[in-house]
C-alpha cells in the first residue's frame, strides 16, 4: 500500500513572495501596496499530491 504525500513547491504565481505586486506604475514617494497572491493565499507555497 502506497501513501500519498503533499509536496510543498514555491508558488509560480508570486515565485514564493506570497505576494501579488499588482504591478502599476509608481510614482517617488507613492506607497506601493501588496495584496496576497491569489493562487497561494499569501503561503508563497502550494501543495501539490506526490503520487
Amino acid at each position: 500500500m502506497s501513501e500519498q504525500k503533499d509536496v510543498e513547491h514555491n508558488c509560480p504565481e508570486c515565485d514564493g513572495t506570497g505576494r501579488d505586486s499588482g504591478m502599476k506604475p509608481m510614482h517617488l514617494g507613492e506607497k506601493v501596496e501588496f495584496r496576497p497572491c491569489t493562487r497561494c493565499g499569501g503561503s508563497g507555497k502550494i501543495k501539490e499530491a506526490d503520487s
